[in-house]
């Protein structure tokens, strides 16, 4: 390959996901001899993951050129995709979205896509990712964007309401729900075909096939009058996250008639009342993550790290992320469907246009194609729609320092549907103030 393919990584010192990701890409072929930029505020965490990559490609026979930076410039000057994993404020920030919305009765489980933590998350990531886009398409205006960082749908949204660059929001959920499906039915994962749609976290299975055959016919025959928890087993999803508890899931299933993501922990935030009701999130069994829970689990990353670095810890095995099938499918000219977060024009038809939706799509040179599943049935798309509007105010108000829009879509969420307006208003404006430092476009 003549053009050496240059991969800037946004949150290049993230011990969660640069390990993952970039022992995916060293077992890549077709993106051999790559020059992959680290690109990290903090770069002691980008130079030992640095260190941890070098050593891997040492021990299997892999060439890639590592450089660890926290210039922009050197990242993105000619970059052909760039792929963004990062937290604005780090769990500092994420300690005032758990615990000022516990104060009102609101207990978050995790509080990065919807609800108060939502909101207040992508009101200080929309102005890092406006900045961001901007100097990407100044410095390589035909750059790829793969975005991972949450929320999914607000700030893939940001990139594409600020840039013309061709960019797409990612996340593993859909495999998890099927894999699911795959070990209850005892089938191969391959023999299912899939028909899906809704916002990121929260998408729904209107359709699946097995072989052919009616998936969902399959499923009440194997479950009978059992509920989906009989197979309540803990395991861990394609992207090595621990799911386990099925109670929402199943839940859902029996009364809305679709399966929607498996993640419980995720899934239970797009509702009122299973996170408003201790008892209720008891009888659910759903389990909170602290900013200190993080922070453990951040500490045992970076050990995984460095262990990667010292040889003790030997390369990941392929994970089911796909970013590396995306600049593969660009670089190689290898076509290929995948899950794609892209604005809606019109592949879920009767949800709003312009908002972030999760379906299939094609990836190609051309970039990314969403494919079409018609509308979703009435009684899922009432449940849905209200988190496209959300989505779309809240973005709107974080790009013009609208705080009147801001607390008007924070009034909308259904986490919020128990208070009076006058205390959600009082505590999206606490929200605001704890992360002032990182909400300029509000001053």
């Amino acid at each position: 390959m003549s053009h050496r393919t240059k991969i800037a990584m946004v949150g290049g010192g993230s011990y969660n996901w640069m390990p993952r990701l970039l022992c995916d890409l060293v077992q890549t072929p077709e993106l051999q001899n790559s020059e992959v930029v680290l690109l990290d505020p903090n770069l002691t965490a980008a130079k030992e993951v640095k260190m941890a990559m070098d050593r891997v490609c040492a021990d299997n026979g892999k060439k890639f050129r590592f450089v660890a930076t926290s210039k922009e410039e050197t990242a993105f000057k000619d970059a052909d995709f760039v792929i963004i994993t990062i937290s604005t404020g780090g769990l500092d920030m994420m300690a005032h979205d758990l615990e000022i919305p516990e104060k009102y009765s609101i207990y978050q489980t995790v509080g990065d896509s919807v609800g108060p933590g939502g909101w207040a998350r992508l009101l200080r990531n929309v102005p890092v990712f406006e900045k961001m886009a901007r100097k990407i398409e100044k410095l390589s205006p035909h750059a790829v964007i793969l975005n991972y960082t949450n929320p999914m749908a607000g700030l893939t949204g940001a990139i594409s309401a600020v840039s013309g660059l061709r960019n797409v929001g990612l996340c593993h959920g859909v495999m998890g729900t099927l894999n699911f499906l795959s070990r209850m039915l005892n089938v191969d994962e391959k023999d299912l075909s899939v028909r899906y749609g809704g916002v990121n976290h929260f998408f729904w299975i209107l359709d699946f096939k097995v072989k052919g055959a009616d998936g969902y016919k399959m499923l009440r025959e194997k479950l009978g009058s059992s509920p989906l928890t009989i197979f309540d087993k803990a395991s861990n999803d394609p992207a090595g996250f621990s799911e386990k508890n099925h109670f929402v899931f199943n839940e859902i299933y029996q009364h809305y008639g679709h399966l929607t993501y498996v993640a419980d922990r995720h899934t239970c935030e797009y509702f009122t009342p299973y996170l408003t009701d201790k008892k209720m999130m008891e009888r659910f069994r759903l389990i909170r993550t602290s900013a200190s829970d993080r922070r453990k689990g951040l500490a045992k990353s970076r050990q995984f790290t460095l262990d990667l670095a010292s040889g003790k810890m030997k390369m990941l095995e392929r994970s089911r992320e796909t970013a590396v099938d995306i600049m593969k499918a660009l670089v190689a000219n290898t076509p290929f469907i995948d899950i794609v977060n892209l604005p809606n024009i019109g592949q879920i038809d009767n949800l709003p246009r312009g908002a972030v939706v999760e379906t299939l799509g094609l990836v190609d040179g051309a970039g990314f194609a969403p494919i079409g599943i018609g509308s979703l049935p009435e009684k899922l798309r009432g449940v849905t729609e209200v988190h496209c509007q959300i989505q779309k105010m809240t973005l709107e108000a974080a790009l013009n320092g609208n705080e009147k829009l801001a607390l008007e879509a924070l009034m909308l969420d259904p986490l919020c549907a128990k208070l009076a307006p006058s205390d959600i208003k009082k505590m999206g404006l606490e929200l605001m103030e704890a992360t002032r430092d990182y909400l300029p476009q509000f001053k």
